[in-house]
């Protein structure tokens, strides 16, 4: 409606001009020196709009040639970026089916823009996998020098590429930078659990543990490990005793099956009935088999006394198989063939296994059945030589 408008006003002027300057043409006159040069008020007014017109032309012409450049520029830019994408693709396509060469070759070419950091950390795994460690060292370099934030994940890299090949020391190094370098990083901090574990570092893997237990993301299985492994080589250490080394860990972990297991590994030489009491308050909390088969090996503690509560535990819980073969090994230490018999006769229907097998001959042979004897240390045998069937392995 404005351009309308404009337009409009524009023609209205013009007509009302052109009347006037037919009854006034008017003049008008350009003097330099001796020169004179005259022209009627229309001439001039066209030849002024004319050069304002040539001269509006000439800025935008030289505005468009100099911005060419700049323009040819971000044109190839942008087809740098679409090539370097597509190497990206490639070698990244390329490393997950295991062609490592080409994998490497297309990753380094797409190493330039946004793409340089990714691409560098993907060719240093497809050089890792190709054997270079020089050449992968070498792109971790490079990506190093990319960013200075790009540093964490350089690291992380690192650590996680020396761990693949047990290299525990420079996995160490890098990971000990990043925390020092501050922040938080939670997949490192679990590779350094793991680092820990390997060089037998257990004072510091138990001061990283309260860290490890509030992510959210570690598995439940792995901190039950980490926990027993710090408590055992702690101890093992000689400094502190066992219950002074359970309150350092996390609340939340002090009373899963394995830190239990371990506790009462570290106390069974010196003080047995702590050892079982410990077990025997972990069971009746939450059955575990790991703990059943630890309170059944305390032979510091009465035959009849770890029968009574493993078959208390019996009644509880079910006959699982780990009560079983625990209930038949205890009766036949204390010599009650009827009983180790039975629960083992039971198991072994049920679950056989050589272990069972074997124990089951014994009890056979303490009963003088010499025959049976003999064919429950064949069977033992025989199924200690084959390897189990798949549903015994699923069992």
């Amino acid at each position: 409606m404005r351009t309308l408008i404009a337009v409009l006003l524009a023609v209205l002027a013009a007509v009302v001009v052109g009347v006037l300057l037919s009854y006034e043409p008017g003049y008008v006159m350009i003097a330099y020196g001796t020169l004179r040069i005259e022209f009627t008020l229309f001439v001039f007014l066209l030849i002024y709009l004319g050069l304002l017109l040539l001269g509006a032309l000439a800025w935008w012409l030289i505005g468009r040639m100099a911005g060419t450049p700049r323009r040819w520029r971000a044109r190839w830019s942008v087809r740098a970026q679409r090539r370097a994408a597509q190497r990206f693709t490639q070698g990244v396509v390329a490393l997950a089916q295991g062609r490592m060469q080409i994998a490497e070759r297309a990753l380094e070419q797409a190493a330039q823009g946004v793409l340089t950091l990714p691409s560098l950390l993907a060719a240093a795994h497809a050089a890792d996998h190709a054997g270079a460690r020089e050449r992968r060292d070498a792109y971790l370099q490079r990506a190093a020098d990319t960013d200075p934030r790009a540093t964490p994940a350089v690291l992380i890299t690192q650590a996680r590429l020396d761990l693949a090949h047990g290299d525990y020391e420079r996995a160490l190094a890098s990971l000990e930078a990043l925390r020092r370098a501050g922040g938080r990083h939670p997949q490192a901090e679990r590779d350094l659990a793991r680092v820990y574990c390997a060089l037998n570092e257990p004072d510091k893997l138990m001061q990283l543990l309260p860290s490890l237990a509030s992510q959210s993301g570690t598995d439940p299985v792995l901190m039950e490990q980490w926990a027993a492994t710090a408590l055992a080589g702690v101890v093992a250490q000689g400094r502190d005793k066992p219950m002074a080394v359970l309150k350092r860990l996390p609340s939340e972990l002090r009373d899963v099956p394995g830190v239990t297991r371990a506790l009462a590994a570290a106390s069974v030489a010196h003080d047995p009935e702590t050892a079982a009491s410990v077990l025997e308050r972990s069971v009746k909390r939450v059955y575990d088999a790991g703990n059943v088969a630890a309170y059944a090996a305390i032979t510091a503690i009465p035959a009849g006394e770890r029968l009574r509560t493993l078959e208390a535990w019996l009644t509880r819980y079910g006959e699982k198989d780990a009560l079983l073969k625990a209930a038949g090994r205890v009766a036949l230490e204390d010599s009650l063939w009827g009983r180790a018999r039975g629960y083992l006769g039971k198991l072994q229907a049920r679950a056989p296994d050589p272990e069972t097998a074997l124990l089951l001959g014994r009890v056979a042979e303490q009963e003088g059945r010499d025959a049976d004897a003999c064919k429950a240390y064949r069977e033992g045998l025989q199924r200690a030589a084959s390897p189990p069937a798949l549903d015994e392995r699923q069992h």
